[in-house]
Formats: C-alpha cells, structure tokens, sequence
C-alpha cells in the first residue's frame, strides 16, 4: 500500500499527461467483465436520475464526455436535461435530490486538495439524508477518480486496494463505461480540446443492478 504523504497533491485539473499505458489495460480489463462494467443504456434503464457533483463543468465534461454526449445536457457549472443535472458541491441539497438518484462525487482522496473535504462534507449530509428515506427513495452514492491515475496503484497480481489518510481505495466497488469511445488510445500529451479524452472514467461505489449481477452470479 501506498501512504498519504507519498501522494502528489493538486488544485487543479491536471491535462498535461499523457496516460500510463497499465491504466488503459486495467479499463480494457474491467470493459471486459461483466461485474465491473455497465453500457450507457445500462445506466439509462437503471438509475432514475444521475446528479454529478463537479467543482467546474470542465472536471464534469472529462469525467463523464460520454455520459453526457449520450444526454445532450445543457451546459454550464449548474447544468441539467431530463436525466442528468451537474451542481457545485455548493448547490447540493441532499433533501431536494430526487429518490434513487445516482449522485457522482469526487473521489475524497483523489489529492485534489481543496475539493477533498468539500467532497467528505457533501458526502457525509447525503450519507445522514439516506438515513430517512425509504428503501425505494435511497440514494447511490458512487465516487470519480479526477487525478486518479496520477497518483494510486492499479489492482495488481493481488488486487491489493490503495491507502490514502487511513481509506481503502477498494478496487471491488470499482466499475466503468463498457461502450465508451477509445479515448484512452491517446497517449501523447493533449491539446486544451482534447482534456476530456485524458480521464480515465473509473467509478468507486456499486448501484444495485452490479451488485444485483454479483450477487446471483
């Protein structure tokens, strides 16, 4: 495992980088398998609602390029269509967050410094909202990697998870996008256009219908 005080630490997107080629094995990986991907239309039929919780609309458009290309959603820092809505951790009222909303969350230990209590803070008031609701009117709470590959450890031979300030990063929660378009192919340092292209769209927290799929498996 890897410690806290070994992880670089950023305020910013970071896009000048090219992609480390054992990230784009790992998403070829898990594109692969049945328990850690979900197409578009899986997400679509699935989740009621998608909220992503994002500092600035260029972290959510990196993050997220094909969700929201398959959404038409409008744009802007508070931007929203019928199916996905993108609001600053500010903005966030877990109350009004509509029942079985999947609601996206930097990663809280992604060394985004000024974004990881932010994040702990949003995530712990809809962590106490899904307290009081009703089973069919929780909320799934799953996490993005924003500097994620710059700084924690693919699963290895062992899978062994990563620790950042006492955290398990638990690659068993772990899922992508099956039919994303092949932007991890790039290598070479982006252009300010090509930004989007250089996250790698893994996510930390399993909706029900993987975990559904795991389970009767």
């Amino acid at each position: 495992m890897r410690h806290d005080a070994e992880r670089p630490e950023s305020n910013r997107l970071i896009t000048g980088a090219p992609i480390p080629g054992l990230w784009i094995q790992v998403l070829a990986t898990m594109r692969a398998n049945a328990f850690t991907c979900l197409s578009l239309a899986e997400v679509r039929a699935e989740a009621p609602h998608i909220l992503i919780v994002s500092p600035t609309a260029e972290v959510a458009r990196a993050c997220f390029a094909d969700l929201l290309d398959s959404a038409d959603p409008v744009t802007g820092t508070r931007a929203t269509d019928e199916f996905i809505t993108i609001m600053t951790a500010e903005e966030v009222v877990p109350a009004d967050v509509a029942a079985g909303t999947w609601v996206f969350l930097p990663h809280r230990q992604d060394g985004w410094t000024e974004l990881e209590t932010t994040s702990a803070r949003v995530r712990a008031a809809l962590v106490k909202e899904n307290t009081v609701r009703e089973r069919a009117e929780k909320l799934t709470l799953i996490e993005y990697g924003i500097n994620l590959w710059l700084w924690a450890e693919p699963p290895s031979s062992g899978g062994d998870p990563v620790c950042h300030a006492g955290e398990l990063i638990s690659w068993e929660s772990a899922w992508a996008l099956s039919d994303t378009s092949d932007n991890l192919s790039k290598t070479e340092a982006p252009r300010d256009s090509d930004s989007a292209a250089t996250r790698p769209p893994i996510y930390f927290g399993l909706p029900d219908v993987l975990r559904s799929r795991r389970r009767d498996a």
